[in-house]
């Protein structure tokens, strides 16, 4: 419709000129009536063109804002073209499987990666820990056996040793899948790991939780509560560190505070890069995606850390 109109403002104006003006003036005229309909014709033809492309755009953007490990974004299909409508309703879809298929492959991972824990925390605890248990005995009787006081001294020595090693393979079993949260539950076990020996008191408050959690969700945040305590203790040197966790609103909320030397959450990448380890916020953020939850990471500078996971919990495990 444009190109015709400038067509047809042509078509009028080019007989104008040519009736009245003289042979020798009317080319040029022609001429500047010939350039001033292309540049119309160009001008026009970029414009409604470049509105009628916006919405390519706008998928295009979206489509490169698509990256792994973060939240999809998605096109709003209200377009008034048809095609561009259904382009961006399949683009969707596209996403929605997508994003169901990498949490359904990440969970697999993640039972399969608590499912081995277990397996070799059971083998610690029950095979390395009966033998070590049992060399102990033996060096118990071989001692009331020995008068040799030197003697006596190295199987001392020896039973010593053996001892904390055995206290090294329990605490190594308890940090790979401790017995007490399959047996008893996500309570239980934050209280057994706030009273594990660490540089920091740890402190627990639970509030409107009385039943068992669903296991993933028990999984879930028990890790997230046990790897902030590590880094309290390892990274951010915390005196004192306070877990509180509590039902609010048909979801699960842990909060886990320290009082450590806290950093700037800015300095952590979006992404996980190669290398770089991130205080296991990628772990612990990943966790709660996993479960259509979200972690919030709360810090600065001298002013200690705040991590905050919240899960949505049906309505028969709500307090």
């Amino acid at each position: 419709m444009a190109n015709s109109v400038i067509i047809a403002a042509g078509a009028i104006t080019g007989p104008l000129i040519t009736l009245n003006f003289s042979g020798r003036t009317r080319l040029p005229f022609l001429l500047g009536l010939l350039a001033i309909g292309l540049a119309a014709i160009l001008v026009a033809n970029f414009l409604i063109l470049r509105l009628a492309f916006k919405p390519m755009r706008e998928l295009e953007s979206t489509m490169s804002a698509v990256q792994p490990g973060l939240e999809e974004p998605r096109v709003h299909a209200n377009f008034s073209d048809p095609d561009l409508r259904r382009i961006a309703t399949v683009f969707n879809s596209m996403l929605d499987r997508l994003e169901h298929e990498r949490h359904v492959s990440a969970q697999r991972v993640l039972q399969a990666q608590e499912g081995e824990r277990q397996r070799v925390a059971r083998e610690l605890h029950d095979q390395t820990g009966q033998a070590l248990t049992h060399e102990i005995i033996s060096l118990d009787l071989l001692l009331e056996r020995t008068a040799d006081a030197k003697a006596r001294q190295q199987l001392e020595a020896v039973k010593r040793t053996l001892e904390e090693t055995l206290e090294e393979v329990h605490r190594m079993s308890q940090d790979l899948r401790p017995s007490v949260l399959d047996d008893l539950g996500l309570v239980p076990a934050l209280r057994t790991l706030a009273k594990q020996p660490s540089g920091s008191e740890v402190s627990l408050h639970v509030d409107g939780l009385r039943d068992r959690l669903p296991a993933p969700i028990e999984t879930a945040l028990y890790r997230i509560a046990q790897e902030a305590l590590t880094n309290a203790n390892k990274y951010a040197r915390a005196a004192h560190v306070n877990i509180d966790l509590r039902t609010l609103d048909g979801q699960i909320r842990l909060r886990v505070r320290d009082d450590g030397v806290g950093f700037d959450p800015k300095s952590i990448p979006e992404r996980e890069e190669p290398g770089r380890a991130g205080l296991g916020i990628f772990g612990m953020r990943e966790r709660a995606t996993l479960l259509r939850g979200t972690l919030e990471i709360n810090s600065a500078p001298r002013k200690g850390t705040e991590v905050v996971a919240q899960l949505p919990l049906e309505d028969r495990h709500a307090g």
